[in-house]
């Protein structure tokens, strides 16, 4: 293996590759991101539904350094997950494609979208109520369509009482191919999982960890950065600094791939992004561009790919949030398509997850023992 940033973690735990391959398993990251992607996240409930699924997985786990789980559904609306003081931060936002009711008609209610709407054609959808308490229900299943310039949520049955303060959000349950190919509600699920599981080979290291999921980095479709992200700023804005922030949402993958990996029937690998949404978003700073590159050529050596997007689309996630806070910030994710229902259901590929999860813990682990932070 070649010398790099990853030495240094490599001489505390020699066995890293060992470790990584009982930790971060595609198996168990199917059944997690069941549980996570099968949970409705419309924004601004998402720690109220998805929380409680999250703080039980990480109890489960008993975990070392004692991870303290904040379910802040009054304040930021993130759900934040830590040991002690650590020098990466992990972000990946927690809430989904969601949509809110703005009147009844005769075909059904019409909705103001709470992201962007992407999809070309009637997607599967289900109407989730929350309670001041932190309860929530599904109260409707049915189907959003556009009709024109309306958007409309078609419910399959009547439901006399829906109305404002209901939350609309796209739905598909988790399901894989043998090969590892998967659909569902991933976006950003599958980025949330990732950070799960990194989080569990940090603690195996016996290092600390600091992960931020927070709530409304879907936003309604502007020119602007600060139309997303507005969980992540409140939820940073009172943050301890951190040395490096890892932004973690869906990458487009680049162009010129072999068919089966464009489709996500093979895996890629973890994807390193130097620039969000034509540099509308974040760019990364370039020493730290080379030093994470540096490191992804070491942690192929241990089973964990990460591959530079060169061409593809990556979309402004929670990294218009953190820009504002600190310039050292990078953008690691898993290659998908059809994110927000597009032009059919979300997919991606478990071994893209894996990949991701066991390349976030390797970064986090090299930043965290560094003697230099890299510039």
């Amino acid at each position: 293996m070649t010398t790099g940033p990853l030495d240094v973690v490599l001489t505390r735990a020699p066995d890293l590759a060992q470790v990584l391959q009982d930790l971060v398993s595609r198996d168990e990251v199917l059944e997690v991101l069941r549980d996570v992607a099968d949970t409705p996240a419309p924004s601004q409930l998402s720690a109220s539904t998805r929380g409680p699924v999250i703080a039980r997985l990480i109890e489960s786990w008993n975990l070392a350094g004692s991870p303290k789980v904040v379910l802040d559904r009054h304040r930021t609306g993130a759900v934040t997950i830590s040991s002690q003081i650590a020098r990466t931060r992990l972000v990946a936002h927690l809430d989904e494609v969601s949509y809110l009711l703005t009147r009844p008609t005769a075909d059904g209610w019409e909705l103001a979208a709470f992201c962007y709407h992407l999809a070309d054609g009637p997607r599967p959808a289900r109407a989730i109520r929350g309670y001041a308490d932190g309860r929530w229900d599904i109260v409707a299943t049915g189907r959003v369509q556009g009709d024109g310039d309306r958007l409309l949520f078609i419910p399959e049955t009547t439901v006399e009482d829906l109305g404002p303060g209901d939350r609309v959000a796209l739905y598909s349950p988790v399901a894989a191919t043998p090969q590892g190919q998967v659909t569902g509600s991933l976006d950003n699920a599958a980025g949330v999982v990732s950070v799960l599981f990194a989080i569990r080979v940090l603690a195996a290291l016996d290092l600390p960890y600091d992960a931020l999921l927070p709530d409304e980095e879907e936003g309604p479709a502007g020119g602007s950065s600060q139309t997303i992200s507005r969980g992540a700023i409140r939820a940073l804005r009172d943050a301890a600094p951190a040395d490096l922030t890892v932004v973690v949402d869906t990458h487009g993958l680049p162009p010129g791939l072999p068919e089966d990996q464009a489709r996500h029937e093979r895996g890629w690998g973890a994807s390193l992004a130097e620039f969000s949404s034509a540099v509308r978003g974040s760019a990364v700073p370039p020493g730290l561009y080379r030093w994470i590159s540096a490191t992804a050529q070491q942690l192929r050596g241990v089973d964990a790919v990460i591959e530079p997007n060169i061409g593809g689309y990556v979309p402004r996630s929670d990294d218009v949030a953190a820009m504002l806070y600190s310039r050292a910030i990078t953008l690691l994710g898993y290659p998908g398509s059809n994110r927000h229902f597009d032009h059919d259901l979300p997919v991606s590929h478990l071994d893209d997850l894996v990949h991701l999860a066991r390349s976030l813990a390797g970064i986090a682990a090299a930043i965290e023992l560094a003697e230099d932070v890299p510039a």
